[in-house]
């Protein structure tokens, strides 16, 4: 959420399930929002194994899953 703001992003955190984050956010936004939340997400640990992170969006969650 931090980066998000510093980076000047109208996205907001709205929803964590499991290993899911849901973020609203401008659509102008949304390709961007992707790939800090993926740097943020893969570089959250240092593990001998790598953190992957695929990100999809839509107008929906189902939009965004399908």
């Amino acid at each position: 959420w931090k980066r998000l703001r510093r980076e000047g992003l109208q996205a907001r955190p709205v929803l964590q399930i499991h290993d899911e984050l849901i973020v609203e956010c401008a659509a102008v936004d949304a390709e961007r929002t992707a790939e800090i939340l993926r740097e943020e997400m893969e570089g959250a640990a240092a593990l001998t194994v790598p953190l992957t992170v695929e990100t999809h969006w839509g107008n929906s969650w189902l939009a965004a899953k399908g």
